[in-house]
């Protein structure tokens, strides 16, 4: 998993994307968060997105502590699992 500072991902979004779409996700610290950018499936039925799109807004978020950002990275180096 590649990181990158925004400035760095706004120059080269087009090859981020399509990296992403091949299974090579990015991640973009922001403000104390983290922004992803990856592939999406999108779901069978249009109210199926609407409410994993919820879901997610309603979640619980993390701050982004030192110890948070190592264990990204650990997971970032490791094996990526295959597409669905």
């Amino acid at each position: 998993m590649k990181t990158c500072t925004l400035s760095q991902a706004k120059s080269g979004l087009g090859k981020l994307a399509d990296r992403a779409l091949k299974g090579d996700p990015t991640v973009i610290p922001r403000g104390g968060k983290l922004v992803i950018l990856q592939a999406y499936q999108l779901p069978d039925h249009p109210d199926e997105f609407d409410a994993l799109i919820q879901a997610g807004k309603d979640s619980p978020h993390r701050l982004l502590t030192r110890k948070v950002l190592k264990d990204i990275w650990q997971r970032g180096l490791s094996p990526a699992r295959p597409a669905r």
